[in-house]
């Protein structure tokens, strides 16, 4: 758990969530579980602002440790005072589970995406494959807290050259269904670096489903880009 609130179920099924925040869990769901986690978010952009229905994504528990992942972001811009929509396309992917955490030893798993070319709008489609591969980590601190950090490599579909994906989360559960967590993470890349921080909070208003509200700014520039999101991941069978 980097920064969702699990709950385990009489029958022994843990929910996780992979959002809100940048950075992912190393949890998987469990063998045969069907999950769907949705967000809606404002970006500043700059003053023109842009609604993104983002980080759409269906995990599903093929084994123990092991989830298949199908995702994608679509958004709607101020084009010339015109707002149209548009997608950057489609992402598969696999999280798997490679270590359980053992004392000051994290849990830590292995999360790597694909991104299908011209599956996205014109103007966004990403002509290539653009993998990314992540490595996750977790440590449960004590009762309430926890730290989660991922390290991972992003290609863009254009550039030979990955930008480098750097995270650092803390999580605080405030009560048995109410947790709260911040977060820094980085893209450093050849031709520019982006440092950003965000935090928020995320409650199970059931058993199999969670809401969330976070915000994100960029520290070079937060007056101008910084975003609000709201989201849930519902745990559907």
């Amino acid at each position: 758990m980097i920064f969702s609130f699990s709950v385990l179920f009489a029958q022994e099924v843990e929910f996780t969530a992979d959002r809100p925040g940048a950075s992912t869990g190393p949890s998987t769901v469990a063998k045969g579980v069907i999950q769907w986690e949705q967000g809606v978010k404002y970006d500043g952009d700059d003053g023109k602002g842009a609604f993104t229905f983002s980080s759409t994504r269906f995990r599903y528990g093929l084994f123990d440790g092991v989830e298949l992942r199908l995702s994608g972001d679509g958004f709607i811009y101020d084009n010339a005072n015109r707002w149209e929509p548009a997608s950057p396309g489609v992402n598969i992917g696999a999280k798997i589970r490679c270590h359980e955490e053992q004392g000051a030893v994290p849990a830590i798993s292995v999360l790597a995406n694909f991104a299908i070319p011209c599956t996205g709008t014109k103007g966004f489609v990403v002509e290539n494959f653009a993998p990314s591969l992540y490595l996750l980590f977790g440590n449960t601190l004590n009762d309430r807290f926890s730290l989660g950090y991922n390290v991972g490599a992003e290609w863009d579909g254009a550039s030979p050259s990955p930008a480098t994906f750097l995270a650092l989360s803390l999580g605080y559960s405030i009560t048995d269904g109410l947790g709260c967590f911040v977060e820094s993470y980085n893209y450093l890349a050849r031709d520019c670096n982006q440092f950003c921080a965000d935090w928020g909070f995320n409650y199970m208003v059931a058993r199999k489903v969670q809401l969330d509200l976070a915000a994100n700014i960029d520290l070079c520039d937060p007056v101008h880009c910084w975003a609000v999101s709201f989201g849930v991941a519902w745990q559907i069978n």
